[in-house]
């Protein structure tokens, strides 16, 4: 399933993304691990 990061608007793969974190119950795929640190600046991950 094709994805896209919400930091930089690549599009990844779910499969193979390199960085992947649960936002708001959902799954969210990133590009890199530096634009996952990028997003939890102003997203913090789950508490679960």
């Amino acid at each position: 399933m094709k994805a896209k990061d919400p930091v930089c608007g690549m599009t990844v793969d779910s499969s193979t993304a390199p960085a992947r974190g649960t936002y708001g119950g959902q799954t969210v795929y990133f590009c890199a691990q530096s634009c996952q640190r990028t997003y939890e600046r102003t997203h913090p991950p789950d508490p679960r």
